[in-house]
């Protein structure tokens, strides 16, 4: 009888799982015209990696995460929706079985750990724990691979970041792709001394020239 209690919890927890994390009914009007969404995506350890996409909005929250070039792995459980597996290989393989359960027992002892989706609130200066799938143009997204309370689904993790503005995003993408590699340092600093070293012989050839 307790297997059969904790098999009919799993279900129902996996369905409540199913219904948050998913996208919106193929109904739902997306792509009506080009907008600006922010996309920040926070991997264990705290490592945050911000875009700034191009996406038609409104536009469901997987796209503009599909927009910034990492490898996400998604699976499309049907009339239910699709469902963010992985992303750069930190999640839960893209199978029925294992996209929202590899981390995750359904039991109310055991954590659970998803890919969690929110937006940031401009008016109450908070982040949302989105359950409405759509993402509007000046919307800033965070993806968060974080824990759940098995209970009642909500989130215990969030976001590190605060008060992000779309344009904060977009900079903070800008700065990240101009910083420099080390080795990329190491060749600049090499050849701004070869540079000065061959100014150094020409100067002081033509002093030798001149006398």
């Amino acid at each position: 009888m307790a297997k059969k209690i904790a098999g009919t919890y799993r279900i129902a927890m996996l369905l409540g799982v199913l219904a948050v994390m998913m996208l919106v009914p193929a109904t739902t009007a997306f792509g009506q015209g080009p907008g600006t969404v922010g996309v920040l995506v926070e991997f264990p350890g705290g490592d945050i990696r911000p875009f700034c996409v191009q996406v038609d909005t409104p536009a469901d929250k997987v796209a503009p995460l599909l927009a910034t070039g990492l490898d996400v792995a998604t699976y499309d459980f049907g009339t239910l929706g699709v469902a963010v597996c992985a992303i750069e290989g930190v999640g839960c393989p893209a199978t029925s079985a294992d996209c929202l359960a590899c981390e995750c027992t359904f039991l109310p002892s055991d954590p659970c750990f998803f890919w969690l989706c929110f937006r940031w609130n401009k008016a109450d200066g908070v982040w949302d724990f989105t359950y409405d799938p759509t993402a509007q143009d000046g919307d800033v997204i965070a993806w968060v691979w974080g824990e759940t309370d098995t209970a009642t689904l909500d989130p215990i993790d969030a976001p590190s970041l605060e008060d992000v503005t779309l344009a904060e995003v977009c900079e903070m993408q800008r700065s990240r792709e101009f910083v420099p590699e080390p080795g990329t340092i190491l060749l600049l600093g090499s050849g701004l001394a070869s540079l000065a070293g061959y100014a150094g012989l020409k100067l002081t050839a033509s002093k030798d020239e001149v006398a």
